[in-house]
């Protein structure tokens, strides 16, 4: 697996108080080399792209794996407000 790495998105939307405490705890973390983070804003994506990565309330964090072959695998979620510690557990063993 040498040339797969990790997607974490962050699905949020404006004005969600459990969403602003969520990227306020991302801003702490330390991403490893191999992960990339993404926001993905409601009001931006629109909610077919939430529907189709199955996110049902914000704000959700999904743990997605690239493949070598180019697959994209959901491997873990967080639904709701994520402190520091969550989102350091979301990204144990990558």
């Amino acid at each position: 697996m040498k040339n797969s790495y990790y997607i974490l998105s962050l699905f949020s939307k404006e004005n969600c108080s459990p969403c602003i405490m969520t990227s306020l705890a991302l801003q702490q973390v330390v991403f490893p080399a191999n992960v990339v983070f993404e926001k993905r804003k409601l009001e931006i994506d629109g909610e077919e792209v939430f529907r189709a990565c199955g996110v049902q309330s914000t704000p959700t964090l999904v743990l997605y794996r690239s493949t070598e072959e180019g697959q994209i695998i959901e491997l873990r979620r967080y639904v709701g407000a994520a402190n520091v510690a969550a989102i350091e557990a979301l990204l144990i063993n990558v």
